[in-house]
C-alpha cells in the first residue's frame, strides 16, 4: 500500500500518525486512517532501556475513514520514517482485514436481546427477605 504517512503533534498532546490529504478549507486539514502513537519504555534482556511503539484508532468506532482536523490543534506536522510507514502500513491492512470479518448481529436478534433482558429485568428478584 505504501502511504505517505505524517506524523501530527496535536495541542492535546496526542501524536498520530495518518495520511493527509489537501483540503481547500484554510482552517482544516483532511486526514485518512489517523492512527494515535503509543511509545512506551522499556527494558531489554541486557537491562538497557528501548521504546515499544503501538499504534491504536484514533477515533473509535466510527466507520468514517477520513477526519478534519482544525489547524488550530496542531503544533506541527513531520514526515514519518521509513519504518513507521511499513508499521502503519500493516496496521492499517491488519485493521480492514478484522473489520471485515466482524459479524454484526441482524435485527431479529438484536430484539430476541432485549426480550431476554426485559424478561430478566421483570424476573429479577432475590430470595432474601427484610
Amino acid at each position: 500500500m505504501s502511504i505517505d504517512a505524517k506524523i501530527l503533534k496535536l495541542t492535546s498532546g496526542e501524536e498520530i500518525v495518518c495520511a493527509v490529504s489537501n483540503n481547500p478549507d484554510k482552517t482544516h486539514i483532511v486526514v485518512a486512517h489517523p492512527m494515535k502513537i503509543h511509545a512506551r519504555p522499556k527494558v531489554t534482556v541486557d537491562g538497557s532501556m528501548s521504546e515499544s511503539l503501538s499504534l491504536h484508532r484514533w477515533i473509535h468506532f466510527s466507520d468514517t475513514e477520513n477526519f478534519e482536523v482544525p489547524k488550530s490543534q496542531i503544533l506541527t506536522i513531520t514526515n514519518a520514517s521509513v519504518g513507521l510507514i511499513k508499521f502503519y502500513d500493516y496496521c492499517i491492512e491488519r485493521m480492514k482485514k478484522e473489520d471485515k470479518e466482524l459479524i454484526y448481529p441482524t435485527d431479529e436478534e438484536l430484539d430476541e436481546i432485549e426480550l431476554e433482558e426485559e424478561y430478566e429485568d421483570f424476573f429479577d428478584y432475590s430470595d432474601t427477605m427484610h
